[in-house]
Order: C-alpha cells, then sequence, then structure tokens
C-alpha cells in the first residue's frame, strides 16, 4: 500500500488493515524479520487511527452560546 492510499484510508479499513496484519503475525511461517515489519506496520496503523478517533472527538464539539466548548 503506497502512502498516499493509507492517507485516504476509512477508519474501518484501518481496522480491517490490521487485522490482516496481525493475522499474517501469527502465522507460524513468518520470520522473525517479517513479524518486525509488521508490528512496525502496524504500530503505524493504530497511531494513524487514534489521530482519526481523536479528529472525530474533537468535531463532535460544538460551541454553546456562552462561547463554551460542549459536546454535540
Amino acid at each position: 500500500m503506497n502512502k498516499e492510499n493509507e492517507k485516504t484510508l476509512t477508519l474501518e479499513e484501518r481496522f480491517a488493515h490490521l487485522e490482516q496484519i496481525v493475522a499474517r503475525m501469527e502465522n507460524a511461517d513468518v520470520s522473525l524479520d517479517e513479524a518486525f515489519e509488521l508490528y512496525k506496520k502496524g504500530l503505524d496503523e493504530v497511531k494513524s487511527a487514534n489521530d482519526m478517533v481523536q479528529g472525530m472527538e474533537k468535531a463532535m464539539l460544538v460551541l454553546n452560546s456562552d462561547g463554551q466548548l460542549e459536546e454535540f
């Protein structure tokens, strides 16, 4: 997957990609080097998913009539 495609993934697609990474890591055929690379990719996916969730949480805040932020 290239960097441009990674930026356009939805949260659901990121979770599906994480599931694929975990499934591959659980395979007994995976070398230690490959497992480490998969682990790093998984961490990157988790960080990206977390950033997306935080962005969604911020989008759920609105200003009330007093100018205070509150949940939508």
